[in-house]
């Protein structure tokens, strides 16, 4: 048997609107379901109630306190270095002065000592490694028709009207051609001295990483090499530290001398980068496992209460560098999609600047270590400034 296209399209609607009707008698019956047994698990004294789910809201703020505490991690076996942390810190800035510099002078090399921020206290170093990966770079965007895949006149009103409409919608549509690539750029350098060698990773500077910060899906995370398992990590971040191609942390680790300290560093996202990196190396290279310190500034938080547990275990000296007025060193909240705490022994200080960004840049935190303001003593702020 033969059907013309409007038999066709009558028939499908037909079709649409018996599966539709069907659809929406399922649902008003579980509707119905629903609302008889809500009716009977609902307590008869309303004040009850009310006064239940009080206690609840009130008790939920504390819940993320409760996941810290209940994690009871012992403190740093070495004490907090102020004068190494304002070392670290420049370090972060030259970074962040090395990414910017290679994506704008095609030919640079990577190397520190031109760079504005570089320090004289440096120059007992030798810069022997820059971590290098894979930026995609938007180039263009181009607008393009959706085909008309025309089927011809027809005289029948049905199909006129059906073609019309086609037509319109393949006017109104335009389809966004994204041209892009990838191109190297610098995610940090390694510094070797006689007294210690230093790791460094750089904050976030593309819209890219911003988006990948803000992923705050959580998935399981396995060491490939080793094979355990170390709780659920901020799916983002793990992806951003994949992104360092040449050479892998863990492989410029292992020239690394394993009896003087190592230092690890970052700001932003290149302080998740460094707490990956610490983990990925102390895991891989067991001869600088005791040799690692981990210092981290505006780090967000990158795994759940298992994460934190087993990185304080490889990582017992650890720091975590915090501004109290930047949001971006609390997030993803502990308890958002998954459970996030934080990993290290917190030192924090008070600059407010009025703006998100200006609380958080790296600037900001030199600022306050080079006075020296940090302390991991608990602070008691006022509820209100009024007196």
């Amino acid at each position: 048997m033969k059907f013309n296209r409007r038999q066709i399209l009558l028939g499908g609607l037909g079709v649409g609107i018996t599966a539709t009707t069907a659809k929406d008698y399922q649902i008003k019956q579980q509707q119905k379901q629903l609302q008889a047994l809500a009716k009977q698990q609902i307590p008869q004294d309303q004040q009850s109630l009310l006064k239940a789910a009080f206690q609840a809201d009130a008790e939920r703020i504390y819940e993320g306190q409760k996941i810290v505490d209940a994690l009871n991690l012992s403190p740093p076996k070495i004490s907090y270095n102020r004068e190494m942390s304002k070392l670290l810190i420049q370090c972060s800035k030259i970074a962040t002065q090395q990414y910017l510099t290679g994506k704008t002078i095609s030919d640079y090399d990577g190397s520190i000592k031109t760079l504005p921020a570089y320090n004289k206290k440096l120059d007992r170093y030798e810069q022997i490694a820059s971590f290098q990966g894979k930026e995609t770079q938007i180039s263009e965007k181009v607008a393009v028709n959706l085909p008309n895949d025309s089927l011809g006149n027809f005289s029948d009103p049905l199909e006129q009207q059906f073609n019309t409409t086609e037509d319109q919608v393949e006017q109104a549509i335009q389809e966004i051609v994204t041209l892009s690539k990838e191109i190297p750029v610098y995610f940090g350098f390694v510094l070797s001295s006689p007294e210690n060698n230093i790791i460094i990773f750089r904050g976030t500077q593309t819209r890219i990483e911003w988006i990948n910060n803000f992923t705050a899906l959580q998935k399981d995370y396995t060491d490939p090499i080793s094979g355990q398992y170390f709780g659920k990590i901020h799916q983002g971040f793990i992806k951003n530290y994949l992104r360092i191609v040449a050479p892998m942390p863990k492989s410029i680790a292992q020239k690394l001398d394993p009896t003087i300290p190592c230092y690890i560093t970052g700001h932003s996202l290149g302080a998740s980068l460094a707490i990956l990196a610490a983990l990925d190396i102390a895991i891989n290279t067991p001869q600088l496992k005791n040799k690692i310190q981990l210092y981290t500034y505006a780090s967000p938080r990158v795994g759940d209460p298992t994460f934190a547990k087993l990185h304080a275990q490889y990582i017992p000296n650890s720091y975590r560098v915090v501004n109290l007025a930047d949001i971006i060193a609390f997030m993803p909240p502990t308890q958002s999609v998954g459970t996030y705490v934080d990993v290290g022994q917190e030192w924090s200080f008070l600059s407010h600047q009025n703006d998100f960004m200006p609380n958080h840049v790296v600037d900001t935190y030199l600022a306050a270590i080079e006075r020296g303001v940090e302390t991991n003593r608990d602070r008691q702020y006022p509820i209100s400034g009024l007196t």
